[in-house]
């Protein structure tokens, strides 16, 4: 990344920010607990044994009412931000069947231990009829239990909703450090062939400037414009076929110095292709070149064995087909690192295969035409 600054595991996906603690959903999740708070304040004064005791003031109690909000948004809060904490401590054992069931079990008996409280000061706030509000005159016990089912069924959710939305969060990041991933592997996959071209081309170089000063400068010079190409289309994951194709072009017409004239390319466009095709397909940067360059390191190229580089498309325009015909050299080791290479940029890039078909006069691979996207 630029600057070599680390990205925290958080960040990117806007999880631990400050600024979404108190955001909308937060404010809506404060006015949903004020309403619970006063539906539960509600159902103990009318639903329980207070109005039939002899109060000697106002059942409705205004420091009750106040109280009763705030201490209930506070329990709710706590609730939840324990919630987080057992989701981001424990998130495997957390959404286990145990775990929710018997973080759901703590949330009722919180609940109903709150609401027999708010039935003693709501009689403690009434004024009182001489009695203990700790004991109610009869049973009360079934109105706290459907209280709390209704605040329960309401705060599971919410809770629910909560973690489904941690989980989602928690998927974007992975997304985006997946993709932080993918591009680091494809720059470095496309990095391992910049060497190999330019020790091949200094060789080259170097048998020119005593054969023929005038043609070393003349390829010095393509092999900037060449090389330029590669430097500004490394970082680039993909290219349009027209861009690969005309450096193609300039890649074969460096090593035609290099073999001499047994180098043939030809290029066949499909019917109905225009520069728009070109122009809205992609490949994955320096991908033909690598084919070319497989070709001419694995093949005898001379004037009795001339080597043939074709590049066409198949009907439906859904693969790129690079093929040469087969001269095969001697004693050539090769590790098969380029074929695998580039097949590592397309399962990186799309999850597509390329396709190699090998018969005995011909090498083949079919490249599939990749959307840009």
């Amino acid at each position: 990344m630029a600057g070599g600054k680390k990205i925290k595991p958080g960040r990117r996906a806007g999880l631990g920010r400050k600024s979404n603690r108190f955001g909308i959903y937060s404010f809506l999740n404060v006015v949903l607990f004020a309403a619970l708070a006063e539906f539960a304040y509600i159902c103990v004064i009318f639903f329980t044994d207070i109005l039939k005791r002899n109060v000697n003031g106002d059942v409705f109690s205004f420091p009750v009412f106040v109280v009763n909000l705030l201490a209930f948004n506070i329990l709710c809060l706590l609730l939840l931000r324990l919630n987080v904490k057992a989701n981001r401590r424990y998130p495997f054992r957390y959404y286990g069947s145990f775990g929710m069931v018997g973080f759901f079990v703590l949330i009722g008996l919180c609940f109903y231990a709150y609401n027999y409280l708010l039935y003693v000061g709501a009689v403690a706030g009434s004024g009182g009829d001489g009695q203990s509000p700790f004991v109610p005159t009869e049973p009360i016990w079934f109105t706290l239990v459907f209280i709390t089912l209704a605040e329960l069924v309401v705060m599971c959710l919410i809770t629910l909703n909560h973690a489904a939305r941690y989980t989602i969060k928690l998927y974007k990041e992975s997304e985006d450090l997946r993709q932080v991933q993918v591009r680091s592997e494809i720059q470095a996959l496309q990095t391992q062939l910049n060497p190999h071209f330019l020790f091949n081309s200094l060789n080259t170089l170097v048998s020119e400037i005593d054969y023929d000063p005038a043609a070393a400068k003349q390829f010095t010079i393509d092999l900037a414009g060449v090389y330029r190409y590669i430097l500004q289309k490394q970082n680039k994951p993909t290219v349009t076929v027209f861009e690969e194709l005309d450096f193609l072009k300039a890649y074969i017409n460096l090593n035609r110095v290099r073999v001499g004239e047994s180098l043939h390319y030809e290029c066949i466009y499909p019917d109905r292709s225009n520069l728009d095709f070109l122009q809205e397909n992609y490949l994955p940067s320096l991908s033909l070149q690598l084919l070319v360059e497989n070709a001419l390191k694995h093949n005898v190229i001379s004037g009795l064995k001339p080597l043939y580089i074709r590049v066409s498309f198949t009907e439906d325009l859904s693969y790129l087909v690079v093929s040469n015909n087969i001269n095969p050299k001697k004693n050539v080791q090769s590790l098969g690192t380029g074929l695998e290479n580039l097949a590592k940029r397309y399962r990186l890039l799309s999850g597509r295969e390329i396709t190699v078909e090998k018969t005995e006069k011909t090498f083949s691979v079919k490249l599939p035409m990749l959307n840009g996207d």
